[in-house]
């Protein structure tokens, strides 16, 4: 193949994963074709070398028995196979520099986060995707998405299933207690706001049947993950439950959280900080798509609020 040939393929490749949509035009050469959701990314062959850009990308690729020749830096969970590879930075401050001397020939990011990077790569003609991948309605799409890059559809298939038996068993066993109001903040360093059902957390109380206070106040076309919550129409809404999503440097938050809430009178006066039902959550669970840890994070969720 020459060089010019060579060149329009991995620009293929590279614009499907970044614009997420399929390109009817005829490659340059034969492909291999995978699709995730909506987006279609073609390559030249099966990627040997792929580098995941976040630990929810890592853990889902060595989930269906995957494999990175990089991982990011996180502080979750990390799987045992990947914990001594070559580090590229965390997610959202990727080393360009260290990405690129791996030659990798699959990156996967995500749109919500690397798309700075799409034009380095682009530079340096490595094909790489970034996913639309948000809720954890994404993770089955992204499992199955994985297997094929990877070649291990079946397996894939097996972990999928035993992902989605273990969801069913949570919410089967959510239905058989009584519905508790909840309250999700998101407090960082500079605010504290409250989540919509849109959010990771908020998302997964509302399929274990919890009520969230703060839809009360959204109307039906509402967009957003956050929005702003002030501590009197929290003592208003007096959940039973508050879950506390944290981001950021922990004296931060805490100095954030004794402004806004709770050196005020008004915080101890809620039930849940009464009940002692106020709980802080790990970010590495609840920031985030927890990916293939969402059972747990479902669960853990469930035995907080019903002290199981």
């Amino acid at each position: 193949m020459n060089k010019i040939a060579l060149a329009l393929l991995l620009a293929t490749a590279t614009l499907l994963g970044a614009c997420g949509h399929t390109d009817t035009t005829a490659p340059a050469s034969p492909t291999v074709t995978y699709t995730y959701k909506d987006q279609t990314l073609a390559l030249a062959a099966a990627p040997q070398r792929i580098i995941p850009l976040s630990g929810s990308l890592l853990s889902m690729l060595y989930a269906v028995d995957g494999t990175a020749v990089a991982r990011p830096t996180t502080t979750g969970e990390i799987p045992p196979a990947a914990e001594t590879l070559p580090q590229i930075g965390h997610v959202s401050t990727i080393n360009a520099e260290t990405l690129i001397s791996l030659q990798p020939d699959l990156v996967i990011g995500l749109q919500s986060q690397n798309q700075k990077l799409a034009s380095i790569l682009e530079a340096n003609h490595l094909p790489y995707t970034l996913i639309d991948y948000e809720g954890i309605d994404d993770n089955v799409p992204l499992l199955r998405f994985l297997g094929d890059v990877t070649g291990h559809s079946a397996r894939a298939d097996e972990v999928i299933q035993h992902y989605e038996e273990q969801i069913r068993a949570i919410e089967a066993r959510a239905r058989t207690l009584s519905p508790v109001r909840i309250a999700v903040l998101r407090a960082t360093g500079k605010s504290v706001t409250a989540e919509t059902p849109l959010a990771i957390t908020a998302s997964m109380t509302e399929r274990l049947g919890m009520r969230n206070v703060v839809t009360a106040h959204l109307d039906s076309h509402a967009q957003a993950k956050t929005v702003p919550y002030s501590l009197e129409t929290l003592a208003n809404d007096n959940p039973d439950i508050i879950f506390v999503v944290t981001m950021g440097k922990a004296d931060q938050i805490e100095a954030r959280m004794a402004q806004e809430m709770t050196s005020n009178p008004a915080w101890h006066a809620l039930k849940a900080v009464q009940d002692g039902r106020v709980f802080y959550l790990p970010s590495d669970l609840y920031l985030l798509n927890p990916g293939i840890h969402t059972p747990e994070a479902m669960q853990g969720l469930l035995e907080r609020a019903y002290s199981l």
